[in-house]
């Protein structure tokens, strides 16, 4: 009977203490459950990697904490930064649109943004006089960044406007480094080439080096450094080269400031005119990232006039640049990242108008057009299949053709042999032409060294030399309106 009581005993004793302990264990699970050092440990360290702007690394740790609180204002905010700044517009619209109805401050101009890109101009300026409103509630200053943007909205919706009708018979998506060369052009029109193609060492950020087809001039973008004050900034310029008389090509010099507009300018293409130039610029006259321009020289000063934006379907809120036209083949090539492929750009093929034709504003298919949404729209009924057909049978040529000289009669008509003149006189003033350009050349490289030898030179030496570079500079001034005058009369005799 002692031994069953004890037995009995001991049972209960193991079976209250295995009721305690289980008790203890519960207990220390709801207290740990109710701190939240996980929650906010996980949340801060999520903060933490948003705030040092690695978006990628952030998304997944904002996406946890948004699954376990969805109604979290500032995690949506977060969220929608991290999809933005990753390009992913569309997913991060949801996310701001909950945040604004908190009235998160920087949701509305992320709002205005996406809209911007979307081309939903009205909507877009709707969200920045919202987010405008709100900074001055607060009492807060408008950031330039939110003026420039808004200035940029407003150019747009002029473009859009003034979408030029053109008929975009192809696309070709590739990668986005050495793009250019899949461009099919024809041989007069000259080359698009990379760095090494230079005669001397450039920045790593050079662009795109153009070379027409007498490979006597080369133009490209690239950091040029400027320096006022105590502040240093560098931006791309375009700069150009040309070959000098000895087969050596002369130093690289900077374009005028008129073509040098503010912010980057690179990707430059200059026609077979020797006028037309169109090239890539992102200053404050583009509406988001590089829009193509288009300027003209001035036949008599040689000055660029101010160039232009060439407008929609060409220009977007996106990266637009590298257009070319080949006068040969009919067809016209633009690049572009407006449809946001990671490493990726479309190449736009079009037939260029000869006068410019707009699409009525009042077309419901406008934003469709400016977007570029779908190109067999643009065709109105016209079969290109024989044209496309042509340039992608074009390679570029290997082997060099020989040539006397590069002389452009009339559109797009150029010689570059004298067997293919018809008029004896033309031919023979062709060759006077010759002999007047190397003089040309040798007396701009003689005042060249005349003034490096004034510089250092005193006394009588520089009298002597003073009346032979004053005699010279007349000379070389007098040379661009003679060679003008020769060509015009080779070009009357051949058109006979």
């Amino acid at each position: 009977m002692r031994a069953c009581f004890l037995l009995q005993e001991a049972g209960s004793f193991i079976l209250i203490n295995y009721r305690i302990v289980m008790k203890f264990v519960i207990l220390i699970l709801v207290l740990l459950s109710a701190i939240p050092v996980s929650y906010g440990a996980t949340l801060e360290e999520a903060k933490k990697v948003y705030l040092s702007g690695d978006y990628q690394a952030a998304l997944p740790l904002l996406e946890e904490q948004y699954r376990k609180n969805k109604r979290n204002a500032s995690v949506n905010q977060w969220i929608g930064v991290c999809l933005y700044n990753l390009g992913r517009y569309d997913e991060a619209r949801d996310y701001f649109e909950f945040a604004k109805t908190r009235r998160v401050t920087e949701a509305y101009r992320y709002l205005a943004l996406i809209n911007f890109y979307d081309y939903k101009f009205d909507d877009a300026d709707e969200m920045f006089s919202k987010y405008c409103s709100e900074l001055k509630r607060l009492k807060k200053d408008i950031p330039d960044e939110v003026v420039e943007s808004e200035n940029r909205l407003s150019k747009a919706k002029i473009m859009l406007d003034h979408v030029e009708k053109i008929s975009i018979i192809d696309s070709i998506v590739v990668n986005k480094d050495m793009f250019f060369k899949y461009y099919r052009l024809s041989s007069g029109v000259g080359t698009l080439n990379g760095l090494d193609i230079l005669p001397f060492n450039v920045p790593d950020s050079a662009s795109v080096v153009f070379m027409p087809e007498s490979k006597s001039r080369m133009m490209w973008g690239m950091t040029y450094t400027e320096e006022s004050d105590s502040t240093v900034k560098t931006r791309k310029c375009l700069y150009e080269t040309q070959k000098l008389y000895d087969g050596s090509w002369d130093n690289a010099t900077k374009l005028s400031d008129i073509v040098n507009i503010d912010g980057d300018s690179s990707y430059p293409f200059m026609m077979t005119d020797g006028t037309t130039l169109y090239y890539a610029n992102n200053g404050s006259e583009s509406i988001g990232g590089y829009d193509i321009f288009i300027s003209r020289k001035d036949s008599e000063t040689g000055e660029f006039y101010p160039p232009q934006n060439i407008g929609m379907p060409f220009n977007s809120p996106y990266d637009d640049y590298m257009l070319v036209i080949d006068e040969f083949t009919g067809v016209g090539w633009w690049a572009t990242d407006r449809n946001r492929i990671p490493g990726m750009v479309t190449i736009y093929v079009y037939v260029p108008n000869s006068v410019r034709v707009n699409y009525s504003p009042e077309d419901p298919n406008l934003m469709s057009y400016a977007k570029i949404t779908d190109i067999a729209s643009t065709w109105d009924g016209n079969d290109y299949t024989g044209k496309l057909k042509e340039i992608r049978s074009l390679k570029q040529s290997k082997k060099e053709e020989r040539k006397d000289f590069v002389f452009h009669l009339k559109n797009g008509v150029t010689y570059t042999k004298f067997e293919q003149f018809k008029n004896a006189e033309a031919r023979h003033r062709m060759e006077e032409l010759m002999v007047m350009q190397q003089n040309k050349v040798s007396d701009e490289e003689r005042l060249m060294r005349l003034r490096t030898q004034y510089a250092k030179v005193t006394g009588v030496q520089k009298n002597s030399l003073s009346g032979e570079i004053l005699r010279l500079e007349k000379k070389v001034d007098a040379y661009p309106e003679e060679i003008e005058q020769i060509e015009n009369a080779i070009r009357k005799l051949e058109l006979k």
